[in-house]
């Protein structure tokens, strides 16, 4: 990655949900692998940029330090500004080089997302570098990659606007770039064909993208993709194994119990799936553990998109199946047990719970004694790990850090409220980005802790609805801001 068209045209502000350092405990946990305590940990970033990933993981874990490093000095320093701005004393950031790093391991966890691809050979060693000699040995790290086979293809994309975008100014490239993928659209329309209807789709999907990562991804000089295997044994010569991908509904043909050789397996898979982009989890080669072990979730929390169904409460003891709403895929159960704990998970409104709250939920709906219940749960532990593989549920390593509804002087995530000051998305407290609609938008910008109900109505515009209905509405964005993670108090 090209230091000026880095600086030039910067990416746009993302949180990275499979980063944060309860979920790589969590994962660590599941495979039966002791790691650092999240909630008072190091961490360490490689290419932090402006810091919009690390910020929300400080203001969440307030006992963890975090060190963001980037080779660029502007990006850095934005970074700093904004953590002066919200107050974070457990966050720090560099300009420096990957391959001259500060000595001041060791660190629990290190992430580096969006990087190891887009720069030379000698920066990738220096990141595998880094995650063997700065990270204690039962640490976790984060490296994700462009993959191949399924770059394959979009090689030939990027050969074709590396040649119709020549050197110059990032935006006049990212233009040349455009009209060119205009032009190629035009030509694959008039000859159907397998190969032109793939490769419109993927036109389709550029046309939306944003031209930061348009440039980045297919007019930056590197921006080399790689099979996984090669890339694990990148790791291995660094002293490192591959612990699973950081998304689990990948990891798991490789993670389930009695798998076979799980590199050969998750390689195989990404041959039929024509996997583009890989987060491997890396740990220090003598501490790698084995495979998913479902009775691990009995010290673990889950939570759910999936929504309540509309069917009555004797529906989910009986044997009939009950279909559950998860994010327009229907999740259908028909042993009374988990239709029973995933209605547990469902009710707490994506909020995690424990495995053995959820368990004693199921066991308590379905009148079961000590005994059968305790029976229950550890008989139905693999069921709910394929649940967890397809996607039905997040793992998670505690509670929810964040307020279950509003309180009488609402207070919002600090960073939520100053990225509410201009358009686009916010992070929330579950470090995911989000659409703000605009009552709650302005209801957000005002729940700084300081303000009663009264103060935040007075703070909102009078448009002429009734005080009665002004109140209902304040109420309403409140109820929407609390189910979505981004409210503290």
């Amino acid at each position: 990655m090209s230091q000026h068209g880095y600086d030039e045209l910067p990416y746009a502000d993302y949180c990275f949900p499979r980063t944060h350092p309860e979920h790589l405990f969590a994962v660590s946990s599941l495979c039966g692998r002791a790691a650092p305590p999240f909630a008072r940990c190091r961490v360490l970033e490689l290419g932090c940029a402006r810091g919009a990933n690390l910020l929300p993981m400080a203001l969440d874990l307030p006992e963890s330090e975090f060190v963001g490093v980037d080779l660029s000095e502007g990006q850095v320093a934005e970074a700093r500004l904004r953590a002066r701005s919200l107050g974070l004393r457990n966050v720090s950031f560099r300009a420096e080089s990957v391959t001259a790093l500060s000595d001041d391991a060791p660190f629990d966890y290190v992430i580096c997302h969006g990087v190891y691809s887009w720069v030379p050979p000698e920066a990738r060693d220096a990141i595998l570098a880094a995650c063997r000699e700065r990270m204690r040995p039962e640490g976790v790290a984060y490296v994700s990659f462009n993959a191949l086979p399924g770059w394959n293809g979009l090689r030939t994309l990027r050969d074709f606007l590396l040649e119709h975008a020549p050197p110059g100014p990032a935006l006049q490239r990212v233009a040349r770039a455009r009209l060119a993928l205009s032009v190629l659209d035009e030509s694959l329309r008039t000859e159907p064909s397998p190969w032109s209807a793939w490769m419109r789709d993927e036109l389709r999907e550029l046309a939306g993208a944003e031209d930061a990562y348009l440039f980045h991804e297919y007019l930056e000089p590197v921006n080399d993709a790689l099979y996984l295997r090669d890339f694990v044994a990148h790791a291995r010569a660094h002293g490192l194994a591959q612990l699973s991908d950081a998304d689990l509904r990948i990891a798991a043909p490789s993670l389930r119990p009695g798998a076979g050789d799980p590199l050969s397996l998750a390689q195989s898979v990404d041959f039929t799936r024509n996997r583009r982009f890989r987060a491997s989890l890396l740990v220090h080669a003598e501490t790698a553990a084995g495979r998913a072990d479902p009775a691990s979730l009995a010290r673990l929390h889950l939570a759910t998109r999936a929504q309540l169904p509309d069917t009555e409460a004797s529906a989910l003891t009986g044997e009939r199946a009950v279909s559950f709403d998860c994010d327009g895929r229907a999740i259908a159960l028909s042993d009374p047990w988990m239709k029973c704990a995933l209605h547990a998970l469902a009710s707490e409104d994506r909020r995690p719970l424990s495995y053995a709250a959820m368990a004693a939920s199921a066991a308590a709906r379905l009148g079961l004694d000590r005994r059968a219940a305790l029976m229950a749960a550890a008989a139905h532990a693999p069921e709910v790990l394929e649940l967890l593989f397809d996607g039905a549920l997040s793992l998670h390593a505690g509670p929810a850090r964040y307020a279950e509804a509003a309180g009488l002087r609402p207070l919002a995530s600090p960073i939520a409220r100053l990225q509410s000051q201009r358009p686009g998305l916010v992070t929330t407290l579950r470090h995911t980005r989000i659409e703000l609609p605009e009552p709650a938008r302005a209801v957000l910008r005002l729940s700084d802790g300081t303000r009663d109900r009264g103060a935040i109505l007075a703070g909102l515009s009078r448009d002429g609805r009734s005080e009665a209905q002004r109140a209902g509405d304040c109420e309403e964005a409140l109820d929407w801001l609390a189910s979505n993670a981004l409210l503290l108090g």
